[in-house]
């Protein structure tokens, strides 16, 4: 009966939906960490409630929550790569309005990378920017 009961105990979490099993954009998420905001030489996109700065010293993405909205303010981006290594994700900021967070990459160089601002709400898209933001990495 023990066995069963830690058995079953074992089981439960695996059963609760949590963030991490959210349908963010593409292959890679990431939960921001707390920062300051981006320095030296970064590229942002915004859109409402949103922006998301790409900075390639350091394959760094900050995303900014600027509107109280009750959203996630995110930062989808693809990195398109010549040599077929193509790699898609989201750097999501959970922290609230006025934070600055942090998703630290590592990315080849040389290649492109492309980026844009989005708001999602339990892990499901609300809206995001039409156009990409890019830059060579």
């Amino acid at each position: 009966m023990l066995i069963l009961a830690a058995l079953a105990g074992v089981g439960l979490p695996l059963l609760t939906p949590t963030a991490a099993n959210a349908a963010y954009y593409g292959s890679e998420t990431n939960y921001v960490a707390i920062s300051s905001g981006p320095t030296g030489d970064y590229e942002c996109a915004s859109w409402v409630g949103v922006t998301a700065c790409w900075k390639p010293d350091g394959d760094e993405f900050y995303v900014r929550d600027i509107q109280a909205d009750g959203h996630s303010a995110v930062a989808e981006w693809f990195f398109d790569s010549k040599y077929g290594t193509d790699r898609t994700g989201a750097c999501v900021n959970n922290l609230g309005e006025g934070n600055w967070g942090l998703c630290n990459k590592d990315f080849a160089e040389g290649e492109i990378m492309n980026w844009r601002g989005a708001r999602y709400e339990g892990g499901g898209l609300v809206d995001h920017e039409n156009t990409w933001t890019w830059w060579v990495t």
